[in-house]
């Protein structure tokens, strides 16, 4: 399974319409997993999750107890409604599109589950496409069928979790949690209903004896489910066998794989990511020198002298007030004279002189102007020009330092890339290694699809085992109106003690497998100095022994609280793994309870490997900028969820924490 694109409207904390793309990206033949979601609480990253679930499992998203009632009002309370604008939506949906592959065959899927406000009620739909075609004729109980034989809710308990089942699990110190795992994981609840309903039976039959056809159909059924039990036996030795098989191939593979590491092999794989950033680099350095050329020709070095522009900016206003005084001391002196001229022949000497004295007084104050020399001799016009090229100058300061700062982070990372292909070895030096590396993992593959086969034929040999047991509890039923009670109810307990014997060699299997897979995720995940951990588990009472590597049990309280988190996630995934199928991970907030180095190692040897696509939903905290970037050559993309309090909604932005644009 692989999913394509999520899609919210009006749910939960999500205003209209979003849009996820979580189809993980190849970049340099490499497959990126992670679709990595970054919010604080509250900002919608369990509203992913859970928009997954609901999509995919309907009322059985909130568990197998849940009511009708409850999951109604479920439905009314994800209705997007905002308190801060006083928006509510009347209606939401959740749409989910995704491959899977049935028999060899993968098909396109878009489930869509939408739901409206109906008075006080609601009113559900659900709509299921294959490859773009609508599945006709399924009424809604039947669309919700589909999806479960598809991909059922128990298994799916195992690979989309939140951080309260691994604290569950990590703190399950009666191993009551796991043990419902592993039988979600065996499919035993689904049996256990079934042994049930056969006791049910048991209890209400007919006194009547079993007339002799009745008989031969039961004695025809019962030898089909003995059939049914043998060759469950047989696909769990093939599957012992080939697991054992690809057991040692996965051993040579790592020490392999270690050795290429040792000799730098790593370096020489991302060899051809390096050069290409180093040519986008040296490319960028190149830009950015010839813009600061252009610069440099321009106004900017003007601005290097700040004194200076200072200075000549002060006396160019200091000159530009002279040049006013000296206007008006001009007009003064114009005035006077034409005065004089004017009033010389109508006015007496004496008044002449009176008037002539005022005016004098009003000039006094300009005279000695004259003495005064203008630095500039600039119009106001000149003046603003010179203004604006020292503001232009001033600008283009700014933008040098700019781009002088980005040049150094470019040669930064230049010196860093240098050093990284000089450490890397010469290919032909690990070709042959990186050959055999890949033939390897060839075989592991075939070995893979051969398990999965196995298991594809172990599965249908429980689905004719069940299917046989439902015909043989309407059997009995008949057989109850028409044979003694005794008989039928012998009928009865056998079935229940082959369905018993059944369960018991599938689990005898799988736990085996599990403890397998636990103790090569735990060994992967855990610290040098954490204890080397093992599960033994009862196959019959699922009681769980935790085990140190000389063989001493030990106590659950005896871990410390970051190898009770690794073991959590170690369960997860042996569980995952041991299921056998190819599901996606979805993980909410994972590392919450964890030490900087338990962090680590869970980033370096989980998130890029636990499956062909992993979904993180994760806090600021939790991967910091340090483990960004450890994750980021492993990132196929990622999205910063982000409540804005005014609106009361979720804004979603490509990026991360650092590095955000608007999604579209």
């Amino acid at each position: 399974m692989l999913i394509k694109e999520l899609t919210l409207t009006d749910f939960r904390v999500y205003e209209g319409k979003n849009s996820f793309n979580l189809t993980p990206e190849k970049r340099a033949a490499k497959t990126r997993p992670i679709i990595l979601f970054g919010g604080l609480n509250g900002a919608g990253k369990t509203s992913i999750l859970l928009g997954v679930r609901l999509a995919l499992y309907g009322r059985l998203c909130l568990g197998s107890a849940v009511s009708q009632k409850r999951y109604d009002e479920f439905l009314l309370d994800a209705i997007h409604h905002s308190r801060e604008t006083g928006r509510s939506a009347n209606s939401s949906s959740v749409e989910l599109k995704f491959t899977y592959a049935k028999l060899g065959t993968e098909s396109q899927y878009h489930v869509k589950r939408e739901w409206e406000r109906k008075g006080k009620g609601v009113k559900e739909t659900l709509t299921v496409l294959e490859n773009d075609t609508p599945i006709k004729g399924l009424s809604y109980e039947q669309a919700q069928n589909f999806l479960n034989e598809l991909i059922p809710a128990g298994v799916s308990d195992l690979f989309f979790f939140d951080g309260e089942k691994i604290a569950q699990l990590a703190d399950d110190s009666g191993g009551i949690a796991l043990e419902q795992s592993i039988k979600k994981l065996l499919g035993l609840d689904v049996v256990e209903r079934l042994s049930g309903d056969l006791t049910v039976l048991n209890r209400n039959l007919a006194k009547r004896s079993s007339a002799q056809e009745m008989q031969a159909q039961i004695d025809a059924e019962q030898s089909k489910l003995t059939n049914c039990r043998k060759q469950a036996e047989i696909v769990r030795q093939e599957i012992s066998t080939i697991l054992a098989q690809r057991a040692e191939l996965q051993d040579r593979a790592n020490r392999l794989q270690k050795d290429i590491d040792d000799r730098g092999g790593h370096f020489s794989t991302s060899r051809a990511q390096l050069e290409a950033r180093l040519s986008q680099l040296q490319s960028e350095r190149d830009n950015l020198i010839s813009d600061i050329n252009v610069l440099i020709s321009d106004a900017a070095p003007i601005a290097l002298a700040e004194d200076f522009c200072r200075r000549t900016k002060e006396q160019i206003e200091q000159d530009l007030q002279l040049q006013g005084l000296l206007q008006e001391h001009r007009i003064h002196n114009e005035y006077r004279t034409h005065l004089e001229d004017a009033l010389d022949s109508k006015l007496a000497p004496d008044s002449l002189a009176i008037v002539l004295a005022e005016m004098d007084k009003l000039g006094n104050s300009h005279q000695d102007l004259e003495s005064q020399t203008l630095v500039h001799d600039l119009t106001p016009s000149q003046a603003g020009k010179i203004y604006s090229t020292f503001e232009d100058a001033s600008r283009q300061r700014q933008d040098l330092i700019r781009l002088f700062d980005a040049l150094e982070r470019i040669e930064a990372e230049l010196d860093e890339i240098g050093a990284s292909l000089a450490r890397a070895p010469d290919d032909s030096l690990i070709a042959s290694d990186f050959e055999n590396l890949q033939q390897l993992q060839q075989k592991l593959g075939r070995l893979d699809a051969e398990i999965e086969s196995a298991r594809a034929k172990g599965k249908d040999a429980a689905n004719e085992a069940v299917e046989i047991a439902r015909r043989l509890d309407r059997l009995y039923e008949t057989a109850a109106k028409l044979s003694d009670q005794k008989r039928v109810i012998d009928y009865v307990n056998n079935a229940n003690g082959l369905l018993a014997d059944y369960v018991d060699q599938t689990a005898t299997a799988k736990v085996r497998d599990l403890e397998i897979q636990f103790t090569e995720c735990f060994a992967k995940l855990a610290r040098k100095e954490d204890m080397d951990l093992q599960i033994r588990i009862n196959p019959k009472t699922f009681h769980v022994e935790l085990l140190t590597g000389n063989g001493r049990t030990i106590a659950k309280d005896e871990l410390s609280a970051g190898e009770k988190q690794i073991f959590a996630i170690a369960v997860l995934e042996a569980l995952a793994k041991t299921s056998g199928r190819q599901l996606p991970m979805i993980v909410d907030t994972p590392l919450g309870r964890l030490d900087s180095e338990h962090r680590t190692k869970l980033i370096e040897g989980y998130f890029p490997i636990a499956s062909h696509q992993m979904i993180v939903l994760s806090t600021d905290t939790e991967v910091d900028e340090s483990f960004y970037s450890d994750l980021a050559p492993d990132i196929s993309r990622a999205y910063k969820l982000e409540y804005d309090s005014k609106a009361g909604a979720t804004r979603v932005r490509e990026g991360y924490f650092w590095h955000q644009k608007e999604a579209s």
